[in-house]
């Protein structure tokens, strides 16, 4: 596990693959994790608490939200999205625990939109019930939820999109709670500066040698653009630069139980980034329990056990404001 980031005056950034990231509030606000996916104008959220820092046409890129369950600091950012989303937009997708349709239907209802006609915001939401995705379609201006047909849940996999998958599994909060994986599917790139020195223009067969490559189909030949043919394995290995699928979990309010610890550290094995918060001090555990929350000593073992690439705490107790170092510190030794 590589060096903590530090970040506790302001947004903890980052990056993964094609994917900017940031825990908006920092590591002592409301859990709000933005991940930017910076070729296709699209971003997800992963808890949506606090929103206040984000800007305002960020709502219109905002396609798919995550909630790990329905307590304030984790929800109450919603509004914000409400509040910018008025207009032909597509409808905004939820995934959550049960009881999310009747949360964000009060929150919805609770304003007057006699000015808005058929232009009100639109949400898609998914409450998570064992293997089974329970939907309803949500409207500003129009009466309460509007059943959709059922999914069933596949592997745990919520959202399996072009490039990428969303994955979750519950844990134990006093209450059901979801962590959630983003994972990047491989990609394969041309290496331009190689590209040129070859002297071959591009065109059509750079997509039949990304392709193939990506199948794991090596074998054969390839025809250049000027008549010559070279073996695909030999053009792979000279002009593509190949990058392997990576994974970042998020994972907070839990438990710090023998079941939740063994469930979260199956579900991050592995993964390049890893968010977890850490909410109590070390010496805490009786508060922590009594809470439903992890410890610093509980947040690093699971991601040492986990063997992550980094881990990012976040989700710390207010209380602890102006001991940051302390926390990270008990966070280094484990």
């Amino acid at each position: 596990m590589n060096a903590l980031p530090r970040a506790w005056e302001g947004p903890l950034t980052g990056r993964i693959g094609g994917v900017d990231f940031a825990m908006v509030n920092g590591v002592f606000g409301d859990p709000l994790l933005h991940l930017r996916f910076r070729h296709l104008g699209r971003s997800l959220l992963f808890d949506i608490g606090d929103a206040s820092r984000l800007w305002v046409r960020l709502a219109h890129q905002v396609s798919d939200v995550f909630v790990s369950h329905a307590h304030m600091d984790h929800l109450s950012g919603f509004l914000w999205l409400l509040r910018n989303s008025l207009g032909d937009f597509p409808a905004c997708s939820f995934y959550g625990p049960p009881g999310l349709i009747g949360h964000l239907d009060c929150l919805i209802q609770g304003f007057l939109w006699d000015r808005i006609g058929d232009h009100g915001p639109i949400f898609e939401v998914n409450e998570c019930h064992g293997e089974t995705l329970q939907r309803a379609r949500l409207q500003a201006g129009r009466p309460g939820p509007h059943p959709l047909e059922s999914r069933p849940i596949l592997n745990g996999i919520l959202l399996d999109d072009d490039g990428f998958r969303v994955r979750a599994i519950e844990l134990d909060h006093h209450t059901p709670v979801l962590a959630f994986a983003l994972e990047l599917e491989r990609t394969v790139n041309i290496r331009k500066d190689r590209l040129r020195a070859l002297g071959v223009e591009p065109g059509p067969w750079l997509t039949t040698l990304r392709r193939r490559a990506l199948a794991g189909e090596i074998d054969g030949t390839i025809r250049l653009p000027c008549g010559a043919s070279r073996p695909l394995a030999e053009l792979a290995d000279e002009l593509l630069l190949d990058h392997p699928g990576r994974r970042l979990v998020y994972a907070t309010d839990l438990l710090d139980s023998e079941a939740n610890r063994a469930r979260l550290t199956a579900f991050a094995r592995g993964a390049h980034t890893f968010f977890c918060e850490a909410c109590f001090a070390a010496a805490e555990t009786e508060n922590a329990a009594r809470n439903g929350h992890l410890t610093t000593r509980a947040a690093s073992r699971v991601a040492a056990a986990a063997e992550v690439g980094r881990l990012y705490p976040f989700h710390f107790s207010r209380r602890y404001e102006g001991e940051a170092e302390r926390l990270y510190e008990e966070l280094r030794e484990g």
